[in-house]
């Protein structure tokens, strides 16, 4: 807290790299396949159950139209948890946490910023930040914002309060 720094976690998918900021992750674990759920969005492998909970687990390269491979032993599972919900991203092999300061997060163009939220260059290679909250709100839309959520609260006063909000995902 108060470094202007964040850990990142760096993954794989086929040959390219990807990064997940460390404070969405709950866990890491080996690959095992989960049980199929059907008629799913292609994305979703299935549920698998960690800890006495039931937790979706969805297939990155799928999601990110990557040709997909066989099952091999440096899969991971990541279990993630962000706004309330918990879910497990299956990615093609984990590399390692790197700490880096914000000021060294590239804003994507406009060609690639829907899908991510910033680019970071590490020795030589380029770490697309994904943005998870857009992935999940593509397999399903009831799990993105809904103005209609804010419409119970009726009419307010406006209040003079500065406010600062800051967002990295495009979606949010």
């Amino acid at each position: 807290s108060g470094t202007n720094e964040l850990e990142i976690l760096e993954f794989k998918i086929g040959n390219n790299s990807y990064g997940i900021n460390v404070a969405k992750i709950r866990e890491i674990l080996p690959y095992h396949a989960p049980t199929p759920i059907p008629n799913t969005h292609p994305g979703i492998e299935g549920i698998f159950m960690p800890r006495d909970t039931i937790i979706t687990v969805i297939n990155l390269a799928t999601c990110l139209n990557c040709p997909d491979r066989e099952i091999h032993p440096t899969d991971m599972t990541i279990v993630t948890s962000f706004n309330k919900i918990n879910v497990a991203f299956h990615v093609h092999g984990v590399v390692g946490i790197h700490r880096i300061s914000w000021e060294d997060i590239h804003k994507p163009d406009e060609t690639i910023h829907a899908i991510a939220t910033g680019i970071v260059k590490i020795d030589e290679r380029l770490i697309v930040m994904l943005d998870f909250e857009k992935i999940i709100t593509d397999i399903n839309p009831e799990t993105g914002l809904k103005l209609s959520n804010i419409d119970h609260f009726g009419p307010r006063s406006r209040n003079e309060a500065p406010i600062l909000v800051v967002e990295d995902s495009p979606l949010l």
